[in-house]
């Protein structure tokens, strides 16, 4: 069931985003990379006379799927009439449009969304999400302006952050969402502090189940994933969000679908974010892939960091320590003679991030560096016990300074204007296949 009860109402019109977003959601996303998705498949057709090659109808279709979870009273009859009519509607316009871009974003939502379905991954708590994602689209491209690729255009009456995704049409970009309330938790003024409210109350109406607790989902293909799928960095970024604003608030029940979120980060994938190592657990960027990322693994160690030290929850601690552990034996194999990996095994950071990850590892210099005062006098700290050792953080943020002194605009390219791509030393793009993230050299756009 869903973790909010009220199934479609938005709230009423707000104040336009802030920009300022925190650190705990300052990393890159793919605006220009083609994501995948096949436009041709997404028109629904009749049944065709058997033939050779010619596409089966699927065994699963989303007007079933929506009936079964109807039938098991997952969701309301109302809800299903009113879904299947959008589902419907939204089939029908696509088909009004012209060809070009407009139909072709419109269809790839609605393949989307039927591959959920088809798959059998449509549930009672997925689905206002993904009825929400289908509404907006419908609405956006047959009446707005067309955003730039990566572009980030306000959705009326809507609090989150989306984002366009060429090939994907308008998503939830949930890890800027969650920026964006980790800003506003720092604020004082009364209008931003219920802009605040109104995204965490739409984030907790929009959580769906996975891995035995509320998550943020996904609902495009990208890099490999198909949805739904989860980030394990968007996750904990979710859940520091959710602690923050409890306390601002004064409202516990943010915080209580935060701690309950974190079983996201005790299950394995696919289902969950957590990779098991011999020295602890790397938190994944995303559930579909065991592909490892040093700066979304530091973004994660330092936002369970503040989990674990402002809720003193002992699960909180636990994936802490565990997280920790893990990333202070990793850190070295992406670091190279004098730049480091993206990730392991894979292509050089590009500058911005190579960037990114200094900071992260000064911000984790820091926090031990404080905890261990803390510890002296008896205050709680994250871990509940005496905090390990920052020097491999301080030194690895020193090292990265250097390096980006010595070759601003990475290796191979010292003497080059600097570009948004990675480059290896011979000055080509090296790019892994599996995060089309790895590319995108500026950290003012959220990889998901």
């Amino acid at each position: 069931m869903p973790f909010s009860e009220a199934p479609l109402r938005r709230p009423a019109r707000l104040l336009p985003l802030v920009t300022a977003v925190t650190l705990a959601a300052f990393t890159a996303l793919p605006g220009g990379a083609v994501l995948g998705v096949s436009t041709a498949d997404a028109q629904s057709s009749k049944k065709q006379p058997a033939k050779k090659n010619a596409k089966k109808k699927p065994k699963y279709t989303l007007e079933g799927e929506l009936r079964k979870l109807q039938s098991s009273k997952a969701i309301s009859s109302r809800d299903f009439r009113d879904w299947r009519t959008l589902y419907r509607g939204t089939v029908d316009d696509a088909r009004k449009l012209p060809k070009g871009l407009r139909r072709t974003e419109l269809e790839a939502v609605i393949r989307n969304t039927e591959q959920i379905a088809e798959r059998r991954k449509l549930t009672g708590s997925l689905a206002p999400s993904v009825f929400l994602t289908l509404s907006t689209n419908r609405t956006w491209w047959k009446t707005q302006p067309i955003p730039p690729v990566g572009g980030r255009p306000v959705v009326a009456d809507s609090p989150l952050t989306w984002q366009y995704y060429r090939g994907e049409g308008l998503q939830i970009q949930w890890l800027a969402t969650f920026g964006t309330a980790n800003a506003l938790a720092t604020t004082k003024t009364p209008a931003k502090l219920e802009q605040l409210r109104a995204i965490q109350t739409e984030a907790l109406r929009l959580a769906s189940d996975r891995a035995g607790g509320p998550t943020w989902a996904y609902l495009f293909d990208f890099g490999g994933g198909a949805p739904p799928w989860s980030s394990g960095m968007a996750q904990v970024t979710g859940i520091q969000s959710l602690v923050r604003t409890s306390a601002k608030l004064g409202d516990p029940s943010f915080q209580e679908t935060g701690l309950k979120a974190m079983a996201l980060l005790r299950r394995e994938p696919t289902s969950g974010a957590r990779l098991k190592m011999p020295a602890g657990d790397h938190i994944l960027l995303y559930t579909y892939t065991r592909m490892r990322v040093m700066n979304a693994f530091a973004q994660a160690v330092s936002g369970l960091h503040e989990i674990a030290r402002l809720t003193q929850d002992p699960q909180a601690h636990s994936a802490y320590l565990r997280a920790e552990s893990q990333l202070r034996v990793e850190l070295p194999e992406y670091v190279t003679a004098n730049w480091a990996t993206y990730s392991i095994g894979g292509a050089p950071e590009t500058p911005s991030y190579h960037t990114l990850s200094r900071d992260l590892l000064r911000g984790l210099c820091r926090s031990l560096t404080a905890d261990a005062e803390l510890f002296i006098t008896g205050q709680p700290v994250a871990g509940l016990q005496a905090p390990a050792d920052p020097t491999i953080y301080c030194q690895t943020a020193e090292r990265f300074t250097l390096d980006l002194q010595r070759t601003p605009n990475g290796p191979g390219r010292s003497n080059a204007r600097a570009t948004s791509r990675a480059a290896t030393p011979t000055g080509r793009s090296a790019v892994p296949a599996d995060d089309p993230a790895a590319t995108l050299g500026d950290p003012a756009l959220l990889r998901p």
